[in-house]
C-alpha cells in the first residue's frame, strides 16, 4: 500500500496559461520539457531527495538525457493532470530512471523519459543512486513509458551544419551556474522559425546532454536534415557538442 507521506506516483493538476503557448496557442514542446522538469523536482522534495536534502548530503542531481513523446495538443486554458514516477534501480546503479505523462481528460497528451545521475558537489564524481537517499521501503511503481531505449547519439557536426549561434545569457542559467535544461531546448528550437514549427507533426524529442555551459559562452546551434526529421546539437566554440537532440516529425513530412 501506497504511503500517503511518499507517494509513488505524484500527480498535479496544471492549467495552460498563455505563458506556456507557442504562436498556435498550444502548449510548446518547450513547456512540456519545463513542465515535466519542474515535475519532477517538486515530487523529489516531497520524497526526501530534493534540493535541500541533497545539499545537505553534498549531492546534485544531473540530468543526463531526456526524451519527450508527443500525441496531441493541449490548448490556452485547458487543464491537464501531469503525473512524474520514479523506476526502482540497483544497488550499485550509477543511472536512473524517471517517467512523465501528460493527459486530459482521456486523451494523452504527452509521455517522458529522463535518465538521472548523481553528482557529488566536492569532486564532481559520479555516485550510486543509493547515496541520493530514496526513503527506505519507498514504494516504486513498476508503470513504465516510452519503453524503448534512450538513443545513442554521435557528434558527426561540421561547421556546414551550424545555422545560428546563442550567447549563453543570465536568464538561461540555473542555480548551479550552468545553462539550464530547458534552455538548450529553447535555443535548439529557435533554429526554426514559429511557422515552420507550427507545420511540424512533431512525434518526440530526445535530447542528451553531455557538458555543461556557462554565462557568456557563445555557442553554435546545428542542424542536420534525416530521414525522419532533424538532428541538432549546441556546441561550445571549438569544443565537441554539449547536447545532442534528435527531433522525429510524424508520418510523411516534407522539407520546408
Amino acid at each position: 500500500m501506497e504511503n500517503e507521506n511518499f507517494p509513488s506516483v505524484f500527480t498535479k493538476k496544471v492549467l495552460v496559461t498563455p505563458s506556456m503557448c507557442d504562436a498556435t496557442a498550444s502548449l510548446s514542446r518547450t513547456s512540456t520539457f519545463a513542465l515535466f522538469q519542474d515535475l519532477a523536482s517538486e515530487h523529489a522534495e516531497k520524497i526526501g531527495v530534493g534540493g535541500d536534502a541533497m545539499t545537505e548530503r553534498g549531492l546534485f542531481w544531473l540530468t543526463a538525457h531526456v526524451r519527450v513523446e508527443f500525441f496531441k495538443k493541449a490548448h490556452m486554458m485547458q487543464e491537464m493532470t501531469a503525473e512524474t514516477w520514479p523506476a526502482d534501480y540497483g544497488p550499485n546503479d550509477f543511472r536512473c530512471y524517471r517517467y512523465y505523462r501528460l493527459t486530459s481528460g482521456e486523451d494523452c497528451l504527452a509521455l517522458g523519459k529522463s535518465m538521472w545521475a548523481v553528482s557529488d558537489v566536492k569532486n564532481g564524481g559520479v555516485c550510486r543512486i543509493a547515496d541520493a537517499g530514496f526513503p527506505a521501503g519507498f514504494p516504486f511503481s513498476p508503470q513504465v513509458v516510452c519503453p524503448d531505449p534512450l538513443q545513442r547519439f554521435t557528434d558527426h557536426f561540421t561547421q556546414d551544419d551550424v545555422v545560428c549561434t546563442h550567447t549563453v545569457r543570465a536568464s538561461d542559467t540555473d542555480f548551479g551556474g550552468h545553462m539550464n535544461n530547458v534552455a538548450y531546448i529553447h535555443v535548439l528550437l529557435d533554429s526554426f522559425s514559429s511557422k515552420e514549427l507550427a507545420g511540424m507533426d512533431i512525434a518526440s524529442l530526445e535530447i542528451r546532454y553531455a557538458h555543461p555551459c556557462y554565462e557568456g559562452q557563445q555557442l553554435s546551434v546545428c542542424r542536420r536534415r534525416v530521414e525522419n526529421g532533424w538532428m541538432l546539437a549546441v556546441r561550445r566554440e571549438g569544443e565537441k557538442a554539449s547536447a545532442i537532440a534528435q527531433l522525429k516529425l510524424r508520418g510523411n513530412q516534407t522539407d520546408f
